[in-house]
C-alpha cells in the first residue's frame, strides 16, 4: 500500500462511523488516540493562530486602579473622603494590555499633597509600558485634607429587626455584646458621632434563643472602628395569656386628701412565659395608680390609670385593661 493510500484510508477511518473488522479490532485504541492528538493539535494551532491575529489589533479596556495613601502620621487622619480606586479606561495592544489588566498599577499619593491630578498620576504610571494610552480617569482628581486624628467611645445602637412566631417572645430586651465601640478618626467628623449602628438584619419567625455574630456598618474612609463586629443575644420563650384584678390607687397624694375610685380596680390582661405562668400566679404582677396632678389638671371628671409591672424579674407584657377609664370623687375630711 502506497504512502497516498495510508493517509487516504486514515482520513476515511477518521470521518467514518463504520465498525472495525476483526483484524482491525487490535488497533482500535491506537487509531482512536490517533484521532484525540491529531484533534487537540489542531486545536492549538487554530487558538494560537486567532491569539496571535486578533491580540495583535488594539483594543479598549477599563481597569479598576487602586489608590493608596502613604507616609500618613501616626496623630493624623485624612479628614475627606479619598475612593479606593480610580476607573482608568486604556487603548492598546492586545497583547500589551493583558498584563495591566491582570496586575494594574497603584496610584500612591503622599498625606502632603493636596488636589492630585489622577490623570497625569496615571499617564506616569503607564509610560512604563510601551504603546499604551490612557483615555480617560474617574475621578479625574481628588484632594488630599488631614488633620489631627481623635478617638472616642459610643455605644452600639441595634439595627437588627426580631419577628417572632407566633405566641413566642424576648424574655428580656437583646443583648449586645461589646455594647460600645472605639471608633478613630479626625476630631472633626468624631465629634457628631454618638452612636455607632449594626447593619441592617432582619430575623424571622424567631421561636428559640439567638446567639449570634452581627457586623457592624461599615465605617467608609476616614474612620476606623474596633471591634467591627459585635455578638447578639436573645432568650426568647413561647408566652401564653392571663390576667389580673388590681386596685387603683393614687399617687403623690397631699396630706388631708383622700380619693376614691369607682370602679376601684381594673383587670389587666398579660401575656407571661409559659414557665412563669404559676409564679405569677401567686402574686400580683402590677401597679394601677393615677397621679394626684392628673386629678387636678382633669376637668372631665374620668381618668385612665396608668400600669407599671412591680415585678421586673418577670418579663409580663401588658395586652389590654378595662375599664379603660374610671371615675372619681374627693372626700372631705372634717
Amino acid at each position: 500500500m502506497g504512502l497516498f493510500s495510508f493517509i487516504t484510508d486514515r482520513v476515511k477511518s477518521f470521518f467514518s462511523d463504520e465498525p472495525a473488522t476483526p483484524e482491525e479490532a487490535d488497533h482500535s485504541g491506537f487509531f482512536t488516540r490517533e484521532k484525540v492528538i491529531a484533534f487537540s493539535a489542531a486545536l492549538f494551532i487554530s487558538i494560537s493562530l486567532w491569539l496571535i491575529v486578533n491580540l495583535s489589533r488594539d483594543f479598549n479596556v477599563t481597569i479598576q486602579v487602586p489608590i493608596q495613601i502613604v507616609n500618613l502620621p501616626d496623630d493624623v487622619a485624612l479628614s475627606n473622603d479619598v475612593p479606593e480606586y480610580a476607573s482608568v479606561n486604556l487603548t492598546g495592544e492586545g497583547w500589551k494590555l493583558i498584563p495591566i489588566y491582570n496586575n494594574p498599577p497603584r496610584i500612591s499619593l503622599t498625606a502632603e499633597s493636596q488636589e492630585i491630578n489622577l490623570f497625569d498620576q496615571m499617564r506616569n504610571q503607564v509610560s512604563a509600558f510601551s504603546d499604551l494610552n490612557v483615555q480617560q480617569v474617574d475621578p479625574l482628581s481628588i484632594r488630599i485634607e488631614t488633620e489631627l486624628k481623635a478617638t472616642k467611645r459610643v455605644p452600639v445602637y441595634s439595627r437588627v429587626e426580631l419577628n417572632m412566631r407566633n405566641r413566642y417572645g424576648a424574655v428580656q430586651a437583646p443583648v449586645l455584646e461589646p455594647d460600645s465601640v472605639t471608633i478613630t478618626g479626625p476630631e472633626s467628623r468624631l465629634a457628631d458621632i454618638s452612636r455607632w449602628e449594626t447593619a441592617e438584619v432582619e430575623l424571622r419567625d424567631v421561636s428559640s434563643n439567638v446567639e449570634r455574630t452581627i457586623d457592624l456598618r461599615s465605617s467608609g474612609s476616614g474612620i476606623r472602628v474596633e471591634p467591627q463586629t459585635v455578638n447578639l443575644r436573645v432568650e426568647v420563650a413561647e408566652f401564653t395569656e392571663s390576667e389580673v384584678r388590681v386596685p387603683v390607687r393614687t399617687r403623690n397624694l397631699p396630706s388631708g386628701e383622700a380619693v376614691t375610685f369607682n370602679p376601684s380596680s381594673i383587670t389587666v390582661r398579660f401575656d407571661v412565659p409559659i414557665d412563669k405562668f404559676s409564679e405569677v400566679q401567686e402574686s400580683r404582677p402590677f401597679t394601677a395608680f393615677v397621679d394626684y396632678a392628673a386629678l387636678e389638671a382633669d376637668t372631665t371628671g374620668f381618668i385612665t390609670p396608668q400600669i407599671e409591672n412591680s415585678q421586673e424579674d418577670i418579663n409580663v407584657r401588658v395586652r389590654s385593661f378595662r375599664p379603660t377609664q374610671v371615675s372619681y370623687f374627693n372626700i372631705v375630711q372634717d
